[in-house]
């Protein structure tokens, strides 16, 4: 049996078409065998404004609901808050001094927001309330208003002479 010419002209088109195939295909997937994956993403910052503010705002109304819920409290937290602010400081850590439960109960509730200002190094203080559960285990604070966020002073940055 013999070969035509036409016949060994489609074996070695069909050979060469096969080769080009695999070589092209080899070209496609050898840089993507070495690949690395992508780099998980970071988790969210908890310092980002929105988080903070989601922080705050959750601190603040856990705080208003169990004050609702205990209208006594409320009462008493309300009268001492209209005070001016010396008096106001001595009567919180005289009530919370006299109603342990309750300032621990706060403090839980704030929990979060306290530890928001650890990490990020922020002084953050949703209420007055807040403040006072804060004070009563600290120094005294300055007075903030509700929902404020406050960022620690920027230092700042002496240029030293070129060498």
């Amino acid at each position: 049996m013999s070969a035509s010419a036409t016949t060994v002209r489609r074996g070695l088109s069909g050979m060469f078409a096969g080769g080009l195939l695999a070589f092209g295909s080899a070209a496609i997937i050898a840089p993507v065998a070495n690949a690395q994956p992508a780099p998980a993403p970071a988790p969210a910052p908890a310092c980002t404004a929105s988080s903070v503010a989601g922080t705050v705002s959750t601190a603040a109304a856990s705080e208003g609901a169990y004050l609702t819920a205990n209208p006594q409290t409320n009462e008493a937290l309300t009268s001492i808050s209209s005070q001016p602010q010396p008096e106001a400081q001595q009567a919180y850590q005289a009530f919370f001094a006299q109603n342990p439960q309750v300032e621990e109960q706060l403090k839980v509730i704030h929990q979060p927001v306290s530890a928001l200002q650890s990490e990020c190094g922020l002084q953050v203080t949703p209420t007055p309330v807040a403040q006072a559960v804060w004070s009563s285990t600290e120094a005294p604070m300055a007075p903030v208003a509700p929902g404020a966020v406050e960022t620690p002073e920027t230092p700042e940055i002496m240029e030293t002479p070129g060498t």
